[in-house]
């Protein structure tokens, strides 16, 4: 199909079934149909081949000589100097007239013998495979250790096995830099900047009602339990009270007494009728009949328990199974909560920074005009005590006197005061 012209199909609407039979560009699947059938043919298809079947490794040496440099004109005229010295025939050095004077041996002390030297055997390296030699440590077979622990041993002795490395130790889960939320940047969205200030204002609210609530349980509080008579009195303190007032005063407590006065009424003790007794003797037979009942059949189930000793087996293992469970998910929360809760360090108590926020008036919308909030310094000193790293300083308690200092009192009696006494 020519690029830009459109067929007949085509110029008409794109939304029905003509335009996709005739309307449509199929070169790219027909291609694709081509390469698979050429694969087919040739070997067989590479999608569906594995690995192995396309590619071989490869493990000899692919190392190439290195092209050689070109000279400069001074270094070609050194490398001739030197060729030309090296093929020169080197002339013999006439042998000198004199006598020439030869060491003496040195010859063996004592019995001592002397000994040829032997010439030293050189071992030919054998070629290094990575890939055919086994590096795992192993025991030569002159060596025969059947115990386990034995051969462990030997092969730390002989530093074929390395010791294990002691593994890093995790004190903490905590990141070390918390990332601010989307409502502390100086340009925020509207959204997460209401949501952030408003956790903020409600943690403030909590810590102004727990302050009121201590200040109040601080201050006395008589206003409660005054009355209105006595706030009377003390105004009309110092002022003639009508008689009639303290009559009325003297009657209702006379009121109170006579009430807490009363004695209780006394207690009636009816004599049951004879069809009364039989009806309770009943249902005393009927109930010590249903205990016997029950206890009957509760031994016979223990009798019974000898036929499914399988099925209590099996309860048990369940049991016991769910308390292993159980305890390991404890172990688990245990360890969690160490690397990720705050642990006591410190006769101090850890306060968390307050979180660093702008008014709607001082949000600026640029880094340049932002008003600083919060400190460096003070945010990694509270990093590094949130994750165990730093104790927090604080008093030793005072702790309360249990026991009290003696006091030694000198008692006399007025008859040991003679003439010549010391006063004390």
């Amino acid at each position: 199909m020519v690029a830009g012209k459109r067929t007949g199909a085509a110029k008409g609407s794109r939304h029905n079934k003509k335009y996709w039979r005739k309307g449509t560009d199929i070169t790219d699947i027909e291609d694709a149909i081509h390469v698979k059938s050429r694969e087919a043919a040739t070997g067989g298809i590479i999608d569906d081949m594995k690995d192995e079947d396309i590619f071989t490794v490869d493990r000899t040496s692919t190392s190439k000589k290195s092209e050689e440099p070109k000279l400069t004109r001074k270094q070609q005229a050194a490398l001739d100097k030197i060729t030309r010295n090296i093929t020169i025939e080197k002339t013999a050095l006439p042998k000198p007239t004199g006598k020439v004077l030869k060491k003496p041996a040195k010859l063996p002390r004592g019995n001592a013998s002397v000994k040829p030297k032997k010439a030293k055997v050189v071992k030919k390296k054998e070629g290094f495979d990575v890939w055919t030699t086994d590096l795992t440590p192993t025991i030569p077979k002159n060596k025969t250790l059947d115990n386990e622990m034995a051969a462990e041993h030997y092969l730390k002795i002989v530093k074929k096995k390395q010791p294990k490395a002691p593994g890093k130790a995790i004190t903490t889960l905590l990141p070390a830099v918390e990332v601010a939320q989307g409502g502390a940047s100086y340009n925020p969205e509207s959204a997460e900047y209401e949501e952030y200030v408003g956790r903020i204002a409600r943690e403030e609210q909590k810590l102004i009602d727990s302050e009121e609530k201590t200040k109040r349980g601080i201050e006395p509080q008589w206003e409660k339990v005054t009355t209105d008579h006595e706030r009377f009195l003390e105004m009309a303190e110092g002022l003639r009270i009508h008689p009639k007032f303290n009559e009325e005063e003297e009657a209702e407590t006379s009121e109170v007494v006579e009430e807490a006065t009363v004695k209780n009424a006394p207690v009636s003790c009816e004599r049951l009728t004879k069809e009364q007794k039989k009806k309770k003797a009943k249902a005393q037979g009927i109930e010590k009949e249903e205990k016997r009942r029950l206890e009957e059949k509760a031994r016979e189930k223990d009798a019974h328990n000898v036929y499914r000793t399988k099925q209590i087996h099996k309860e048990l293992d369940d049991e016991e199974k769910e308390r292993h469970e159980e305890s390991e998910a404890r172990k688990k929360k245990k360890v969690l909560n160490k690397l990720t809760k705050r642990q006591k360090l410190g006769r101090g108590k850890f306060v968390d920074a307050e979180d660093p926020f702008l008014l709607q008036e001082e949000l600026t919308g640029n880094l340049r005009q932002i008003k600083p909030q919060g400190h460096v310094l003070d945010d990694r000193m509270k990093s590094l005590q949130r994750r165990n790293m730093l104790p927090i300083g604080g008093n030793k308690a005072k702790k309360l006197k249990t026991s009290l200092k003696h006091k030694i009192v000198e008692k006399r009696n007025v008859k040991a005061v003679v003439k010549g006494s010391r006063v004390i």
